[in-house]
């Protein structure tokens, strides 16, 4: 497997306690951010529950969103650093969540995705669900259907040594034959941040991406082996 994944998608959710969204706050928002490293190209106020400010690049895009009880910063099929995710999330984040007159954030979680590509597997279904889960023979027969994505589904609670509750996505990608996809979302609910201070959010974004790097990858590793090719 090759050991350098591909990151397609950033999130950061910062949960908080409901407010109304207010035009006239988030139109002086969207000019506040224009001033700095977060700017986006576009708002839409269209919706009376939700508003959003993206930009789009091509396949990329970047969005910040806005709900009543909550603000996300997404970056999906992304093409930026992790770096230059977190110096957006330590520009916007505390601007936006002082124009919907936040004082602190109760819960928030951290969502990374990236797919890795195989070396001696050209059918990620075949690499995952035959080899690692040892299912070959034992889906067809029962569903009679071909399979378009499987894959794994695991929860990794918070304990007192590891922060978080993990819920780790492992699957064959859709986009791509050889190719694993993994999602890691982390969810910090024992941690209360008060604006303008992002470094603990940054902190557990770090933490998840690692989690792919560390845990995801070589557990998977274990399976991509030259005597086990087809």
């Amino acid at each position: 497997m090759q050991a350098e994944d591909r990151v397609i998608h950033f999130c950061v959710e910062l949960i908080h306690q409901p407010a109304p969204l207010k035009r006239q706050a988030l139109q002086k928002l969207y000019f506040d951010l224009s001033q700095t490293r977060a700017a986006y190209d576009s708002i839409d106020l269209a919706e009376a529950a939700q508003a959003r400010f993206y930009s789009r690049r091509g396949k990329a895009q970047s969005l910040i969103i806005f709900l009543p009880d909550r603000v996300l910063m997404v970056e999906e099929w992304s093409d930026i650093p992790l770096s230059t995710f977190e110096e957006k999330v330590r520009a916007a984040a505390p601007l936006a969540l002082q124009a919907r007159g936040v004082k602190q954030v109760l819960v928030h979680s951290a969502t990374v995705r990236s797919t890795f590509a195989l070396t001696h597997y050209k059918d990620a279904r075949v690499f995952l669900l035959d080899n690692a889960c040892c299912l070959e023979g034992r889906i067809a027969p029962h569903f009679e259907r071909p399979i378009a994505t499987g894959g794994l589904r695991l929860v990794f609670p918070e304990t007192n040594e590891h922060r978080g509750n993990l819920h780790v996505n492992i699957e064959s990608f859709r986009h791509s034959a050889d190719e694993m996809f993994v999602e890691v979302k982390a969810i910090f609910g024992r941690q209360p941040i008060a604006p303008p201070d992002m470094e603990p959010i940054i902190a557990n974004l770090r933490e998840t991406r690692a989690f792919i790097s560390d845990r995801v990858f070589p557990f998977l590793q274990q399976f991509d082996c030259p005597q086990e090719a087809l």
